[in-house]
């Protein structure tokens, strides 16, 4: 993980609903709660940066920190346009700067040295949005319900999935470990390295699916949706998705056959389908439509997920 060294300041805990070997023998630390705000299709959460609090999207979807550049100079970060990059996404890609905070606070939690891009873009309302490159390390529990994330720091003993929901729970595995081992050494992938993914069918057809908290609708890409036949007799609406790039992509909403993750069938699920393909053989994102029908806990320690539907709010501990 790039970036950040985190003192833990909350209590030690174990999950409930425990399974396996493992059970009762898992030391978890309950890292910090990160508040949600929800405006639109997006949920917002404010962090302090070097000691002024900024905005940002929680966003599971995308590898990188980013900070608007106008949100850096106000926080008196100095902008390092040296070692710039890109990062792609709906839209295209854009070029993009790099600035390092001194020191963040995140809930309950302390650290210095997170790095975040910097782009003149716009992040939907946001100061800009917190990724993996923060969020990869922990088990996560996206209670949306509650209006929280919960973030986790697998200790010890922790190899079955333990979380803090209650039943029915359905679990699946990560899929971006066994997906990581598809590129060619020293080729680093964009998104699926580090994104929660999971494998999911459609119509008996089967797809790599990323949990995508920054999306604001659930897509799936025009030649996945071919393959899974869903053709204009399925289609609502037309709309425009935006993402880093300059442009709109266009985007079709339709109502799925069941979207089936494991022994969950999501039923009556709209998808938008757009006119790109992903770079990493993704074919789905998880996004604002799914995130909020399934209690969702992306547990790193045990490599896998566990949803719960219906969903409910995590008990208050």
């Amino acid at each position: 993980m790039a970036g950040v060294w985190l003192t833990l300041l909350a209590g030690l805990a174990v999950g409930g609903c425990q399974s396996g070997e493992d059970a009762g023998h898992c030391t978890m630390a309950h890292v910090t709660d990160l508040p949600l705000e929800r405006h639109g299709n997006a949920f917002f959460t404010t962090i302090m940066i070097n000691g002024q609090s900024a905005k940002l999207l929680f966003d599971t979807g995308s590898t990188a920190n980013l900070l608007l550049e106008k949100t850096a100079q106000r926080l008196g970060l100095s902008i390092d346009y040296y070692n710039t990059g890109h990062v792609i996404g709906v839209g295209g890609s854009r070029e993009v700067g790099m600035v390092q905070s001194r020191e963040v606070r995140m809930g309950n939690a302390h650290g210095e040295h997170l790095t975040f891009l910097t782009t003149p873009e716009n992040a939907g309302g946001a100061d800009g949005l917190l990724g993996m490159n923060f969020l990869y390390p922990f088990d996560l529990d996206l209670d949306f319900w509650g209006h929280r994330i919960g973030v986790y720091k697998a200790l010890s003993g922790c190899r079955s999935p333990h979380v803090a929901m209650t039943k029915p729970l359905f679990a699946v595995d990560l899929a971006a470990d066994s997906l990581q081992n598809q590129h060619k050494p020293g080729e680093a992938g964009t998104t699926i390295d580090i994104s929660p993914a999971v494998y999911v069918s459609i119509n008996g057809k089967r797809f790599v699916a990323v949990i995508d908290t920054g999306a604001s609708h659930t897509v799936i890409f025009r030649d996945s949706a071919r393959r899974a036949g869903l053709g204009q007799a399925d289609l609502l609406a037309q709309t425009h998705m935006y993402g880093v790039g300059k442009r709109a992509v266009k985007g079709d909403v339709r109502m799925s056959a069941p979207v089936v993750i494991g022994d969950l069938a999501v039923m009556n699920m709209p998808l938008v389908v757009v006119d790109q393909r992903h770079l990493e053989n993704v074919d789905i994102l998880l996004g604002y439509d799914f995130i909020t029908r399934v209690h969702i806990w992306i547990s790193r320690s045990s490599g896998s997920v566990i949803m719960q539907y219906p969903p409910h709010p995590t008990p208050s501990t």
